[in-house]
């Protein structure tokens, strides 16, 4: 692990660590002033809105900004957000703070991956994203547990407090990091929207020309969008269908998290080509979600969720780092928020039409038939990586 490396992957484990602190504490201060579950219902739909306000443009402008100095203002913009929101009992004063720090935090998803992308020597990207996938995982167990203390000792105001420091210490890091641009774009050139519009139509054509990393973009999209349908059922799933107390499901949601991290320190330890990574990950998630949904008692649905939990790191990293490496820089970014605009979109929809199905159909089987449409997904995806692998050879891997 080289320097940067390391104050990179620090910089985004306290960062994650901090948003999930900050997003339990949030939920519990909304339901503390309304007493309304519908109220907090409202907070997880201005992820995907901000996602579809900003991905438009979003990459037009990190293509072409020093995304170092990008970064440090996202953080110091969220940082003086929060602490209004500490301060406030507003609830339209709370969803608007966090609707700008939901837009902020899309920016700055989309600015990390560019920048990382930049700063990290591309035979070492895959080891590096494992790493990173170890921190998500990490984050996923520690902030939680972190928000519960904090609830005990203090208040939800106080949890906030916490990720702003948290920020600031990540921000810390962040700025040891270097200030590298590597960019054919010219850096400073004016945002219009006309300079938008060429920018999706060169995401087109090259998109056109490159059929393949098209696609694989797409598969990835709709894993994401079938694996957060079922995932938005997991709760109801698990307390109503395989009646598991909350005590039972929390640990059913551990062992989802070490999961990730083992499955991510395999990752580390043995690197396996992209596409070859992705494929196996998808094989087994699905396995994982089809023992989740036969399952009738909770160890079925353990085993279920550790095995997709651990295949999903390998899809996560294999899919990163080939994108890192087919992709060029100079349209990365409008690449990525282009086409997780898209994504945001399918995801809105598809939760949509999983909420209507909950009031006509057993959960069992709308989980069963996510399971379905990733076990069609995976028989696409093995097509496709026999094809090309024959045909393009390392290539493409």
């Amino acid at each position: 692990m080289t320097r940067v490396k390391i104050y990179l992957i620090i910089s985004l484990f306290i960062a994650n660590i901090g948003e999930w602190i900050y997003f339990i504490a949030l939920n519990l201060i909304v339901l503390a002033i309304t007493n309304s579950p519908a109220s907090v219902t409202i907070l997880y739909l201005f992820v995907p809105i901000a996602t579809l306000l900003t991905n438009s443009w979003a990459g037009s402008f990190v293509d072409r900004v020093n995304i170092k100095r990008l970064i440090i203002y996202l953080y110091l913009s969220r940082v003086v957000l929060m602490l209004i929101l500490v301060i406030t009992t507003h609830l339209f004063t709370i969803y608007l703070l966090t609707f700008f720090i939901s837009i902020f935090t899309a920016i700055y998803t989309n600015a990390v991956f560019v920048y990382s992308t930049k700063v990290i020597v591309q035979n070492e990207q895959q080891r590096f994203n494992g790493w990173r996938s170890m921190t998500q995982s990490a984050g996923f167990i520690l902030g939680p547990m972190i928000a519960g203390l904090l609830f005990f000792i203090g208040t939800a105001k106080l949890a906030i407090i916490i990720n702003i420091i948290a920020l600031m210490i990540a921000m810390l890091f962040f700025s040891k990091c270097p200030n590298n641009i590597t960019s054919n774009i010219i850096i400073g050139e004016r945002i219009t929207f006309k300079l938008i519009k060429s920018d999706w139509i060169d995401v087109r054509s090259y998109a056109r020309k490159h059929l393949y990393v098209c696609s694989i973009f797409i598969m990835n999209g709709f894993f994401i969008v079938c694996l957060t349908a079922i995932d938005s059922l997991e709760a109801a799933f698990a307390t109503a269908t395989l009646q598991l107390t909350e005590g039972s499901y929390g640990l059913l949601v551990s062992v989802a998290g070490a999961g990730f991290i083992i499955g991510s320190i395999c990752n580390i330890k043995w690197l396996v080509k992209p596409i070859t990574a992705m494929f196996y990950g998808l094989l087994f998630c699905s396995i994982g979600y089809l023992l989740y949904g036969l399952a009738n008692n909770w160890w079925l649905a353990a085993v279920g969720f550790f095995i997709l939990s651990f295949a999903i790191s390998f899809v996560n990293v294999g899919f990163t780092t080939y994108i890192q490496k087919a992709l060029p820089l100079a349209i990365l970014g409008r690449f990525i928020a282009i086409f997780s605009l898209i994504e945001a979109m399918t995801t809105i929809a598809v939760l949509l039409l999983f909420t209507i199905g909950t009031q006509i159909f057993a959960l069992r089987a709308l989980v069963l038939f996510g399971t379905c449409l990733l076990w069609m997904l995976t028989l696409l995806y093995g097509a496709y990586y026999i094809k090309y692998r024959k045909g393009n050879g390392s290539a493409v891997y």
